[in-house]
């Protein structure tokens, strides 16, 4: 599958999501000597600049507090947000990440605050937005905006309607690399969405 689709993803009240691997993270944490905090860590120090731009995670800031709609997409089709029923408000490239264990998730900045072996683990068992990747390089672009969404309520009767809606949305694109890309994005970019 080239194309995965999440619903009802939540940013914790928080302006951030995160995407990488969480496992990854933790290691390079380990081999840098960082502390458990590593929210204080990345927003007082440089540190913060240069895990993002070697790979070990995508920041996103200025995330509204709406329910999303999250694709992870793989293939070389058009990307959901680029298609004409849907409306594109941010596109953003020049973002890289590092896959080491396997999988990628997203994830939002409270995790940072205490970021050790087992708050990755409950990380992980909470319900995220989550694919398995091959381990190695990636080039990720991101978008964002409104996309069509077909949606199912029940009525007191117990009758199912479905309805059409445009729904906040984040897609990444990634394409796998050979090497290291260049990291090129902007990590101050916000990517408010407006519904």
């Amino acid at each position: 599958m080239s194309l995965y689709k999440f619903d009802e993803v939540l940013n914790d009240l928080m302006d951030y999501f995160i995407l990488g691997d969480p496992d990854y993270l933790l290691q390079y944490k380990t081999e840098n000597n960082l502390p458990d905090d590593l929210l204080t860590e990345f927003t007082t120090e440089e540190t913060g600049d240069q895990v993002v731009e070697q790979g070990v995670m995508v920041p996103m800031i200025g995330i509204e507090n709406h329910p999303y709609t999250v694709y992870f997409n793989l293939s070389v089709q058009t990307p959901e947000l680029l298609k004409p029923e849907n409306e594109l408000q941010h596109q953003r490239d020049g973002y890289c990440l590092k896959v080491v264990n396997g999988r990628i998730y997203l994830y939002t900045i409270p995790y940072l605050r205490n970021f050790t072996t087992p708050t990755v683990e409950v990380l992980k068992k909470f319900k995220n937005a989550t694919i398995e990747l091959p381990n190695g390089w990636y080039t990720v672009s991101v978008l964002a905006g409104l996309t069509k969404q077909l949606t199912e309520i029940e009525t007191v009767s117990g009758e199912i309607k479905q309805f059409e809606s445009m729904e906040p949305t984040f897609e990444f694109v990634l394409k796998p690399s050979t090497e290291k890309p260049d990291y090129t994005a902007d990590f101050n970019y916000q990517f408010k969405v407006e519904v």
